[in-house]
């Protein structure tokens, strides 16, 4: 049987504190209601508005509010940053359009899940697509197409990485493990130091939350079984109070049971699992240059490729993720020459519906970029000129005449300058002149954002023209934010 090495020290560490779906749903909807700004104390008057909240005391605590949000980024619904709440692409699809399935749009949760992640304090050591591995074995027929609650309890938080050859291991031993009587299975669970503290911890974890809520949303079926373990349940002291917890299928019933996919799932999870290795590494922070990179990476970018298995129809977002993820990225650590940013920059403003050509220009006598745009509803064309600024800082100085002279050469409408971030001085720099300013960034989520949610995959330009005619000489970057806020709840 599979070697694990089995201690609370080394153990998937799963976030409770929610255990129904129906209580995730009033949190994300409170949180869309406050425009995705944390506020705890709003958040525990919304809870108790529909009586979803239950604590300690009549009053409550705002504090639980923090550790519910915490609960809802493990389980892939969001990130914090600041005090922003950024819904991911999954909770925005289910808050904008109710027809969205809900079981294929939480199988893609379950499928974006890994150790390690932001949001759990699970040991280093563990790095494993633990979603990616849950389905595939729940669509391995040597198995039965399903877990037993007491299997997933004794092998799965115990597995720090999986490959082929650990895979086919873990199959054999939950086959052999099947063949023993419950007094066997029980001497193997109590062969383990402090185990009853140890698997009442994995069954409150795993049954408790994890089960239950994907269970909730559909992604799971929890099927009981009277004949499994010929109707006997394990049950493990929790703490030093006179709590058990035990592999009962629901609360207080008095039988196991497993773990089977919803069957109008199953031919996703085929299609997912047939593109997406569950022995695939999965993303580290160390393989990023930032925390912030690697967030986004987790449940931005990563998620949009799954959606695009489940919902054919959003395809379109492939392409457009690699787009946008290159032009940050070469913003920030491109060469210095700049000539990276510069071609990332190209296929960014072809993603604009209005775009006729996108021509890279360059060279210290020009602009950078030049585009042809159609005006909204008309075939009148006009040019607009991209200058890209790259900087291990911050973009300091912008010289407006020499980018005027530009702007006249080309006898365009005006001219964008992109940078990852700009100083004060910048914005008196070009004070008065046909020029703007936006950060890399900012740039970014407004082309993902309306790509993503446009029914033919392309960007407004038009929107952004308007913003930029009525703000000249000034930086950009705050009001498309506001506009990404007000039309797609994020900051």
């Amino acid at each position: 049987m599979i070697k694990l090495n089995r201690s609370k020290d080394n153990k998937w560490i799963m976030q409770k504190n929610i255990s129904s779906s129906d209580l995730f749903e009033v949190f994300v909807e409170a949180m869309n209601n406050q425009n995705n700004i944390i506020d705890n104390e709003y958040l525990l008057t919304q809870f108790k508005r529909k009586f979803s909240y239950r604590g300690r005391s009549n009053e409550g605590s705002s504090n639980t509010m923090g550790v519910r949000l915490s609960q809802a980024c493990f389980y892939m619904l969001g990130y914090k940053k600041g005090k922003n709440f950024y819904p991911s692409p999954m909770t925005d699809m289910y808050l904008n359009n109710k027809n969205y399935s809900k079981e294929k749009l939480f199988l893609v949760n379950l499928y974006s899940m890994q150790f390690p992640s932001p949001y759990s304090d699970t040991p280093n050591n563990f790095k494993i697509y633990i979603g990616r591995l849950i389905i595939k074995l729940l669509l391995d027929k040597r198995i039965d197409n399903r877990l037993y609650i007491d299997e997933c309890i004794y092998f799965l938080p115990f597995m720090e990485t999986i490959n082929f050859e650990l895979y086919e291991e873990l199959i054999s031993s939950i086959l052999e493990y099947r063949k023993l009587s419950y007094d066997e299975k029980l001497k193997l669970f109590k062969n383990i130091d402090m185990y009853d503290d140890l698997f009442a911890n994995c069954a409150h974890e795993m049954n408790y939350y994890f089960i239950r809520i994907f269970s909730g949303f559909g992604v799971f079926n929890i099927v009981e079984d009277k004949n499994h373990n010929r109707g006997r349940i394990f049950s493990f002291k929790h703490g030093k109070g006179s709590t058990y917890r035990t592999d009962a299928y629901a609360s207080r019933k008095k039988y196991s049971g497993y773990i089977e996919l919803n069957s109008l799932i199953v031919k996703n999870a085929h299609d997912l699992a047939s593109k997406y290795s569950a022995f695939d590494m999965p993303e580290l922070q160390s393989n990023c240059l930032s925390r912030e990179e690697w967030i986004r990476d987790l449940y931005e970018f990563k998620p949009l490729k799954f959606i695009s298995v489940v919902f054919p129809a959003e395809s379109k977002d492939s392409n457009v993720i690699d787009i946008v993820k290159n032009m940050v990225y070469q913003s920030r650590y491109g060469s210095r020459d700049g000539k990276t940013f510069e071609n990332s920059l190209k296929p960014i403003f072809e993603l604009f519906r209005e775009n006729r050509n996108v021509e890279i220009i360059s060279g210290s006598g020009d602009t950078d970029l030049l585009c042809v745009m159609t005006e909204l509803n008309s075939d009148e064309k006009y040019k607009i000129n991209v200058d890209a600024k790259t900087s291990h800082h911050a973009t300091e100085q912008i010289n407006p005449i020499r980018i005027t002279n530009h702007i006249k050469k080309n006898n365009s409408r005006y001219c964008i300058i992109v940078s990852p971030k700009f100083s004060r001085g910048v914005k008196t720099d070009i004070s008065g002149f046909n020029i703007v300013t936006i950060e890399a960034e900012t740039l970014a989520n407004y082309c993902l954002k309306e790509c993503i949610n446009s029914s033919d995959g392309l960007a407004n330009y038009s929107n952004l023209d308007i913003y930029i005619k009525n703000a000249l000489g000034t930086d950009i970057t705050r009001a498309v934010n506001n506009y990404l806020e007000n039309n797609y709840n994020i900051i």
